[in-house]
């Protein structure tokens, strides 16, 4: 069956290949070294040494096999992450799929899950069709070799999906059916940390982009899911909804069925001055499908996005507001709501000086759902953050001098009286840069000097600060690179005083233009301001690479 699946893609996607052939590419490493530590216990080999190999075969279609190997006193490590192979070959309007493949069809239905199987995507013109089937799920069993082991059924399943439009503007209805098989697992059996049982799931979607004239366009995705959690179950006779009607001659009303629906949808206004977008998403608890990995589920949320573009593009405002909330169903103890507002503010008066301003406050708080809240319990939060980032560019034939000045402030408000001593804390970040840089891109120079501060919620102080000096020069016609990187940051806390002290060393000479050697040498020295806890690390390295 492979063999003719095989013979099958190469024979249709043929003329797409015929000007293609094999190429192998990738490169080699050798290095050793030298490693010491003093004052804490080695984390390397003394003088480590080996080889590195990375090659790819790329055949034609696309297809690329990638190859790793690791050989030294480090150990040993070999890696061909293809084990999960897969190819989409595509000829004009067909693209087939084979081998283990990742396709979405909408958000709410076949959503990138991996499956083993085969598939094909046909566009025509306007039309849009496509349908896959594979394995979605392998078989895992439990024996008493591997105990912690977590057991699967296997699942496999099918989607399709037919639509009309072009790649920006299109209307798609999607179908996805999948379930698990019982008799793949001898003796399903459950324990008080796992739950084993064979699902089923089908999922009727409509995924939606459209244009309506130059300034306006649409999103909508939408999901009706029918998800048994244990087709064991017994079956159920229900008075039929309009949804029950359609799922029937696929899916099997049982106990445990639940049937729940997703839906976001978003509006968009854009000209050259002003932008604006809404969106409106709401998922029902426990809404699921097996052609995706996970969902946010219980949740409805409204989102403004207004932007304005003035002075020719030197200003842009971006802003954003929304609220979201959960316990749609009302079923759980408490509701909990949050507001999240942003703001961006952009200018770049001229190619000398640019800033960017951002402003961020998402709040949180509880509303009583089946039960009161308990005030020591009550979640009511505030997280306030704020930046900014200034630069001043000096150009001229030779050097490039640039000033850079950066800040950011965060703080966390507790609402909440009787549990804001345990969660309060607020941060303040400051920097300032300088960048020497000469034209030709021979030299360079920088130095930054920072500091942060930090108030723990147990009042304690957290202080950094300190320097950053570097610099890199090209020689021979740019075939020899070095730089040199010197820092020192100091640390308080509780009343003591640390430091950590770094230095990293970079040499590197193009011996041809795929033949490269480098010298490599890191030093770091730490000191904590405790007796017994300073230490200090060198690391030197010499390498060669060629690249083929």
């Amino acid at each position: 069956m492979k063999r003719y699946l095989f013979l099958l893609l190469t024979g249709l996607v043929a003329p797409a290949w015929a000007q293609k052939s094999v190429r192998l590419s990738g490169g080699l490493q050798l290095y050793g070294g030298l490693y010491q530590a003093h004052g804490i216990e080695p984390r390397n080999n003394t003088t480590p040494f080996g080889i590195n190999g990375q090659v790819t075969l790329s055949l034609p279609g696309g297809v690329s096999l990638p190859f790793a190997l690791t050989v030294g006193n480090q150990g040993v490590s070999f890696r061909q992450p293809f084990n999960q192979f897969g190819v989409s070959p595509q000829y004009k309007w067909i693209t087939l799929h084979a081998g283990y493949r990742n396709v979405t069809f909408s958000p709410f239905t076949l959503a990138g899950h991996t499956f083993l199987g085969g598939g094909v995507e046909l566009n025509p013109g306007k039309l849009r069709l496509g349908a896959v089937y594979g394995r979605f799920n392998k078989a895992i069993q439990t024996d008493l070799v591997n105990p912690d082991v977590i057991p699967a059924f296997q699942r496999t399943g099918y989607s399709v999906k037919i639509g009309y439009g072009s790649p920006t503007s299109y209307v798609d209805l999607v179908m996805l059916k999948a379930g698990d098989a019982l008799s793949s697992v001898a003796n399903p059996v459950s324990s008080e940390t796992v739950t084993l049982q064979p699902a089923e799931n089908m999922i009727l979607g409509l995924t939606s982009r459209f244009r309506i004239g130059k300034r306006l366009s649409g999103e909508l995705d939408g999901a009706v899911s029918a998800y048994s959690r244990d087709i064991r179950s017994e079956e159920v006779h229900l008075e039929e909804s309009v949804w029950l009607k359609v799922f029937r001659p696929f899916f099997t009303p049982r106990l445990s069925s639940q049937l729940t629906q997703a839906l976001q949808a978003g509006l968009a206004y854009r000209d050259r001055v002003f932008s604006l977008k809404l969106q409106y998403k709401r998922i029902d608890p426990n809404f699921q499908s097996m052609g995706a990995y996970y969902f946010q589920s219980d949740i409805e949320s409204y989102t403004v996005s207004p932007g304005l573009t003035l002075a020719g593009g030197k200003i842009l405002v971006v802003g954003s507001y929304g609220i979201q909330r959960d316990n749609l169903a009302a079923n759980k103890n408490a509701r909990t709501g949050r507001r999240i507002g942003s703001l961006v503010l952009a200018l770049n008066p001229s190619p000398r000086f640019g800033a960017d301003i951002q402003f961020a406050n998402y709040g949180i708080t509880q509303q009583a759902g089946l039960r009161p809240v308990i005030d020591t319990l009550k979640l009511a939060q505030n997280n306030l953050s704020a930046s900014a980032n200034l630069r001043y560019l000096i150009q001229n034939e030779s050097v490039n001098h640039q000033l850079t000045l950066s800040g950011t402030y965060q703080q966390l408000t507790d609402l909440n009286t009787r549990t804001a001593r345990f969660t309060e804390n607020r941060n303040t970040n400051g920097s300032i840069g300088y960048f020497l840089t000469q034209t030709p891109g021979q030299w360079g120079i920088n130095a930054v000097v920072s500091y942060t501060h930090t108030q723990l919620p147990d009042g304690q102080l957290l202080r950094f600060y300190g320097p950053t000096i570097g610099g890199n020069r090209a020689f021979l016609r740019k075939k020899m690179t070095t730089s040199l990187n010197l820092s020192y940051l100091v640390n308080e806390q509780d009343g003591r005083q640390g430091s950590i002290r770094t230095g990293n060393l970079s040499l590197g000479y193009k011996v041809t233009p795929k033949q490269t050697a480098t010298l490599l040498g890191n030093y770091l020295k730490t000191e904590t301001g405790i007796a017994g806890q300073a230490f200090d690390e060198l690391r030197a390295s010499l390498g060669y690479a060629l690249q083929f």
